[in-house]
């Protein structure tokens, strides 16, 4: 999400106030009797009332937001208490500012309806109020819709389950593992987890979230996540560490944060992406009604962003130093940059094992044979990347190694960067009672299921693929053309006859020019209207703006955003893809803007699409599922190339 300014919330606010204070302005003066003028003056005063009240609701907000985020700086159970009390009153203050902006939209559009009437009261000025009067139900029908929203998101903060493709390991089946994580928890005054679930994916992680297992049971409590491929490939020492590490996270205060921000924030984040994707389309209404209290949510979470990335990276380096206490420094260091090392190659197999590319009975055993293969293994970038983690973010492993105050010598790097050896991991199967057995029967489950899944899969991408095969042009209206050349042309012939008759201001002499630059900007983009604005084919976008071809399966993502009659298309690309298209913005049809590494096409007016009958115009909803068909349908093109 991009960052937006404090000051960005008020705007709408303010704009709404103005325009009140304007209305008020042209009725200052209400003769006694003047029941049009005073209808006026009282909806400018409610309208004023309504501004100034969303002004208030905004201040509150900033005021309440920016001091928790702050406080929240000092420990945290002050987060989790100031985030808290923040979630609960932000709901009531984005309802409250879509309720006063929805209304004083609603004051200030009657007003001039009343103005309208009064004095143009034949069947043009009928239609006009009728046009606004329509506008008016869409507000109301707009501020119901955003209000059932608002109560419909928020009531989704529950975390969902976690799943988890893997194995419940119980007391019962394994003693001996059991044991050992006793013998870590009792060296580092940790707490025992209540389940310990062993799989293929992810890294070493615990979750307080309830945790279903794939077609198992369900766990509740805290669950500790162990994977076999890391498990086999470290030694006694390194396997106490990492496993201390995830465990201090359910110690002293930062188990509270565990259990009960980390799901708040998520589900915080969720709503708002809830809110966003169910939000009311691209009309200016949306922008003046419902946006300005989404930015008040999405700034609420950037506010505590910085508290809340700070904390994290606090919260790792304490668990770093339990995990330290429950081994040592030096076996966590080690632990640490094997498993960066590792995390190439062993990521590389079971990717293999996921799209078909190699079969497996043993997952594990396939997989220790396979890295025997490579060796010795290669620091390359490892000290500088983070650690995946499906619950927390890591800093990089150079920086953690750092604050343990291990030095980088050849010792620990001789012990990371090691070979696997066939029979160097009997400390891992001393911990199963079959673990031979245990990884053969969770590869058969899973190869199974995998199978089943890349059917439906492969299925569903064949469906994509048809979705788009044929080419479609995509050509500019030229009303908006014709009304700039208009409009050029009455302001030169109606200055020029100013000038003429010399009734005016000198300073008046401006409005032909002015009209001149008009009917130039018109004629320009009359010209532009002459050939396609875009021809989608299955594989690219062509333009006569792009020096080549858009490819499709180079776009990551894309959005369309319109303002008044001008509509945006933006396509992100790729990291890897680089557009060689230029960054100036004036009157550029096509442009490419490096900061968000996207390719942003400028329309103004409609988007008409080329048909055997002729050109139809097409709205934004159709526009953005016609784009989006042709880029789903080259991915799966694409994947299927390499399925």
């Amino acid at each position: 999400m991009e960052r937006k300014g404090t000051l960005h919330l008020f705007t709408v606010p303010v704009c709404i106030l103005s325009c009140a204070l304007w209305q008020y302005w042209r009725v200052a003066d209400v003769l006694e009797g003047d029941a049009e003028g005073l209808l006026r003056q009282t909806l400018a005063m409610l309208a004023i009332a309504l501004g100034g009240a969303a002004l208030l609701v905004v201040g509150a907000a900033v005021g309440l937001c920016t001091t928790s985020a702050r406080a929240s700086c000092h420990s945290q159970s002050t987060l989790i208490r100031t985030f808290t009390r923040c979630r609960r009153l932000l709901p009531f203050m984005m309802a409250a500012e879509i309720v006063t902006c929805g209304l004083a939209v609603i004051c200030l559009a009657l007003s001039e309806v009343t103005w309208l009437m009064s004095h143009f009261g034949g069947a043009g000025g009928f239609k006009l109020a009728a046009v606004i009067l329509v506008a008016v139900g869409a507000i109301l029908w707009m501020l119901l819709k955003s209000l059932t929203s608002i109560r419909r998101c928020f009531a989704l903060f529950q975390p969902d389950d976690t799943e988890i493709y893997g194995v419940n390991v119980t007391v019962a089946n394994n003693p001996a593992l059991w044991q050992w994580i006793r013998d870590v928890t009792r060296r580092a005054e940790l707490t025992v987890p209540d389940n310990i679930v062993v799989g293929f994916f992810d890294g070493f992680f615990v979750t307080a979230n309830t945790v279903q297992i794939e077609e198992g049971k369900r766990l509740t409590g805290n669950t500790l996540y162990l994977p076999l491929t890391y498990m086999a490939l470290l030694d006694d020492a390194e396997a106490a560490a990492v496993i201390g590490h995830e465990l201090g996270h359910f110690t002293g205060e930062d188990t509270q944060y565990s259990l009960r921000f980390v799901p708040l924030y998520a589900g915080m984040q969720n709503s708002l992406e809830q809110m966003a994707n169910s939000s009311q389309g691209f009309s200016w209404l949306d922008r003046i009604v419902l946006r300005p209290s989404l930015d008040m949510g999405l700034w609420f979470l950037q506010t505590f962003h910085e508290a809340v990335s700070d904390w994290a990276r606090i919260r790792e380096y304490a668990a770093d130093e339990t995990g330290a206490k429950a081994s040592s420094p030096a076996a966590f260091a080690s632990a640490l940059l094997r498993i960066s090392v590792l995390d190439v190659p062993v990521s590389r197999f079971l990717g293999e094992l996921l799209h078909g590319r190699v079969t497996s009975t043993n997952w594990l055993v396939d997989l220790l044979v396979a890295l025997q293969k490579i060796g010795p293994f290669a620091l390359q970038n490892s000290l500088d990347n983070e650690i995946a983690h499906p619950m927390d973010s890591h800093p990089t492993t150079r920086e953690r190694i750092a604050a343990l105050t291990v030095p980088l010598d050849s010792e620990l790097l001789a012990r990371a960067l090691r070979p696997v050896a066939a029979g160097d991991n009997a400390f891992f199967g001393g911990l199963f009672a079959d673990a031979d057995v245990l990884s053969l029967s969770l590869s058969r489950t899973l190869s199974t299921k995998i199978t089943a899944q890349r059917k439906v899969y492969r299925q569903t991408l064949e469906a994509e693929a048809g979705l788009a095969t044929g080419s479609v042009a995509l050509w500019m209206s030229a009303k908006v053309a014709w009304y700039m050349i208009i409009a050029g042309l009455v302001m030169l012939l109606g200055g020029g006859a100013l000038l003429l008759f010399k009734t005016v201001s000198p300073w008046c002499g401006l409005i032909p020019f002015g009209g001149i630059a008009f009917g130039l900007l018109g004629i320009i983009t009359l010209r532009r209207t002459r050939q396609p604005l875009l021809v989608l084919t299955q594989d690219a976008i062509a333009s006569p703006w792009l020096p080549q071809p858009l490819p499709l399966k180079n776009i990551a993502d894309y959005n369309l955003t319109i303002i008044s009659s001008s509509m945006t298309i933006e396509f992100f690309m790729d990291d890897d893809y680089q557009p060689t298209l230029t960054t100036k913005r004036f009157m550029q049809v096509i442009r490419f803007n490096p900061k968000k590494h996207a390719v942003a096409i400028v329309v103004a007016g409609d988007v008409l699409r080329q048909q055997e009958n002729g050109k139809v115009k097409l709205d934004a909803q159709a526009l953005l599922t016609l784009i989006g068909q042709y880029i789903v349908s080259a991915h799966a093109r694409a994947e299927l190339e390499d399925f």
